[in-house]
């Protein structure tokens, strides 16, 4: 019987599992520098997610900054990252983490100015990296201008630029008796012009009414005026929510128009991307269009947010359903793949502080079919906080940690906005930079297996039908290569067999386990919590 097993000349990882080298070679980068050049650039990237405020403090007021982040660029280069994407830069006053934005062509002054924005964009540029900036289309902060004209009268210039009812709802807008997302009511009255206002969100957000032609043209206008910028695309916040109807709110037909006309103006600027955050958890399918008029890319919620289930049940039912639905996607449409983000609990607690499972939720994002980007701090598994200034989600917007020691952990010389996470010094950058064995040192080598393999980022995807359904398995293939990648979702060594043609005999490139083959028949093992990629051919 046929087994698989050395190492050849990769390094060898924990408990005698394989791991390849933490840098790519320079044929990879070689290699990585074409495939992220021309229109599917996305597809081959590796993006990370900065929270600006908690990434890196340059000036010692404890708030990060776009100086800061510049400083920080060459250790996301070393890293592997290759895109970044920014949560909201622009100003608001914060009362839901800039999610209210009150002016839509400026920078948050506690991040720094516009030229900040521009050296950022340059020093990204020089190092082959590209800048996505979140959009938030939906709503604006009641501390907006255009709030402050509207919400005084039913005449003034801007009256029609919001949703306004003479009662706590309409009938012509189906969610609106439903109460908001972080509320009881979506309305709120306005005593100055004796009407109620619709907030899908907080009552500080007001929705904006695309029904009026005004609006819908300025916000066109500003995403013009961000890729005259340069930024290389959008992520784009609840984009689903912008028509309403009696029916439903969320991607009617008047929003899918106006998404297209958005990638209309997005296609008319040389390799631009946009990714979309669905408020469908389980299948981003409807964001896709025909694949080429909505958008490039859409979050898949459905490992995203639900894999901590498959970890802690042992069965890979919810894995292998979020594969299925994004293998049906339209061609053209790419998978956002994430373990964690700025709006659920960090990857760290929904592993259940076990450093395996996070391991293994970890390979799996960065081996599915996809793009991975990457929550800031997940790379040395950054422990949740404690303070809610505003809400639950701040356990997970902690500073990044980057010192072993001293009162702002190499992240401020002052008092950071937020308290840290637990265990600051453990999970800071130095401490796991030191140790072979880190999350960071998983990371980088993870990250440097994907780095200019064209397969990870666009090869095909099939699931191997283990009969152990606490294994999930899957190989990854194109014309050049193949890869099997396993992971063992159960605490106790498992094994699985299934019927299946193979490329190739294969050997372990990263993690540790078995592969062996008798006619037909596909054997894997998998130590418990384990994981291993097996590369088929060449």
């Amino acid at each position: 019987m046929p087994a698989c097993g050395g190492a050849g000349s990769d390094e060898a990882g924990p408990a005698g599992s394989v791991r390849p080298p933490s840098r790519p070679t320079p044929e990879q980068q070689a290699r990585a520098a074409a495939l992220l050049t021309g229109p599917d650039w996305y597809r081959h990237a590796v993006f990370y997610e900065v929270n600006v405020r908690s990434f890196q403090d340059s000036n010692g007021d404890g708030i990060g900054d776009l100086p800061g982040l510049v400083s920080r660029l060459d250790y996301l280069k070393d890293l592997g990252v290759d895109a970044l994407w920014l949560m909201p830069i622009m100003p608001s006053p914060f009362a839901d983490s800039g999610y209210d934005v009150a002016d839509y062509r400026a920078i948050e002054p506690a991040y720094g100015t516009m030229a900040d924005f521009e050296r950022l964009m340059s020093e990204a540029k020089a190092r082959g990296m590209r800048v996505l900036i979140d959009l938030v289309l939906n709503h604006t902060s009641d501390a907006h201008p255009w709030f402050q004209e509207s919400r005084k009268d039913k005449t003034n210039a801007k009256a029609n630029w919001y949703v306004w009812s003479d009662t706590a709802g309409r009938e012509d807008i189906g969610c609106g008796t439903n109460g908001s997302t972080f509320g009881d009511s979506a309305w709120e009255l306005e005593p100055a012009r004796e009407q109620y206002y619709f907030h899908r969100f907080y009552p500080g957000q007001p929705d904006l009414n695309y029904r009026e032609p005004e609006v819908a043209k300025e916000m066109l206008d500003t995403t013009r005026f961000w890729l005259d910028k340069g930024v290389d695309g959008f992520r784009c916040d609840v984009v689903g929510l912008l028509f309403e109807t009696a029916t439903s709110c969320s991607l009617v037909p008047e929003t899918i128009e106006y998404i297209k006309s958005i990638r209309q103006i997005v296609d008319g600027y040389a390799d631009r991307a946009m990714v979309a955050e669905p408020v469908e958890l389980t299948n981003a399918t409807p964001y896709f269009g025909g694949g080429e008029d909505m958008f490039h890319m859409a979050f898949d919620f459905a490992y995203g947010y639900f894999w901590g289930i498959a970890f802690a049940s042992g069965d890979r039912r919810i894995i292998e359903e979020a594969m299925a639905t994004a293998s049906a996607f339209p061609a053209g449409a790419q998978d956002a793949l994430v373990i964690g983000s700025h709006d659920v609990l960090r990857a760290w607690q929904t592993a259940g502080n076990d450093a395996e499972r996070y391991r293994g939720a970890a390979l799996l994002q960065m081996t599915m079919r996809g793009t991975p980007f990457i929550y800031y701090g997940e790379e040395v598994a950054l422990r949740p906080g404690a303070a809610t200034p505003i809400d639950i989600r701040d356990t997970s917007r902690t500073p990044m940690t980057w010192t072993r020691d001293g009162a702002g952990h190499g992240f401020t010389t002052g008092t950071p906005w937020l308290p840290f996470g637990e265990a600051p010094g453990d999970t800071s950058v130095e401490a796991e930079d030191a140790d072979p064995d880190s999350m960071l040192s998983f990371y980088r080598s993870l990250l440097a297996l994907r780095r200019g393999h064209a397969v990870w980022g666009s090869g095909s995807s099939r699931l191997l039908p283990l009969d152990d359904r606490g294994i999930v398995a899957f190989v990854r293939e194109d014309e050049a290569e193949s890869y099997l990648v396993a992971v063992n979702l159960a605490r106790e060594p498992r094994e699985g067999t299934a019927t299946a043609s193979l490329p190739g005999r294969g050997r372990v490139v990263l993690g540790q386990g078995s592969l062996a083959t008798a006619g037909d028949a596909v054997t894997v093992k998998l130590p418990e919590s384990g994981y291993a990629v097996f590369q088929l051919r060449p």
